[in-house]
């Protein structure tokens, strides 16, 4: 009697396990699929930006990959390793692949794409020695007036209402709590909105902003 209620018991197991492990190799397709879909989107996305609005950047120099976040959903990045050893330079595009998960407009990820190029055209642009400099993101400050500046330099290039939409889209799809750093770091949709009617007013504004990026509204409005 134990005998065959010990197979009983081991068959019942065996089932489970398999059972368990189909779900698991099923997710495992899926999530890998999800990422391979975004990084072939992004992939699309951020060649036919750089194409159109980036001519500085060589195309065969991005890549893009994947990483988690629950708070960020593009960063730009150089190779760390290529840059050390003077080699030549590549730089990659990581995308979450929330955000598509998340559907998020198209016009959005367009510019927040956008703004992620402005990062890799300011790579390109420099040596290795001014890019020592970068190390200076470790300072809030720092921080704030490059990642604006990168927001103008999307804006500059067209990318300005998708900004927008972007930014409105972002704050429903992350932590309550952080918010208020987005909203310190970056410019807020009404910011956004502001800048954008200045610039169809006094478009040598742009000038003055890649200089030194307005830090306010206040200053944004300044600008006028």
């Amino acid at each position: 009697m134990n005998f065959f209620t010990d197979n009983k018991k081991a068959s019942v197991f065996i089932i489970f396990c398999a059972f368990l492990f189909s779900i698991f190799a099923f997710l495992s397709v899926e999530t890998a699929t999800a990422q391979l879909s975004a990084v072939e989107k992004t992939r699309s996305i951020a060649l036919e930006i750089a194409r159109k609005s980036y001519p500085e950047i060589k195309l065969k120099k991005i890549r893009v990959k994947i990483f988690e976040s629950e708070n960020a959903f593009f960063k730009a990045q150089f190779s760390i390793t290529r840059f050390m050893t003077f080699q030549r330079m590549r730089y990659t595009i990581y995308v979450n692949p929330q955000v598509f998960e998340k559907s998020a407009p198209s016009s959005g990820i367009h510019a927040i794409i956008a703004h992620e190029l402005a990062h890799v055209s300011y790579y390109v642009r420099k040596n290795r020695f001014e890019l020592l400099g970068l190390a200076s993101l470790l300072s809030k400050e720092f921080t704030i007036d490059f990642e604006r500046k990168a927001d103008i330099e999307a804006i500059a290039r067209g990318y300005g209402e998708g900004l927008i939409e972007y930014r409105k889209w972002l704050y429903g799809n992350i932590p309550d709590a952080k918010v208020d750093s987005k909203t310190r770091t970056y410019f807020s949709p009404e910011e956004l909105k502001v800048m954008l009617e200045i610039i169809k007013a006094k478009p040598s504004v742009i000038s003055t902003w890649r200089k030194r990026s307005p830090k306010n509204l206040e200053e944004i409005k300044k600008s006028a």
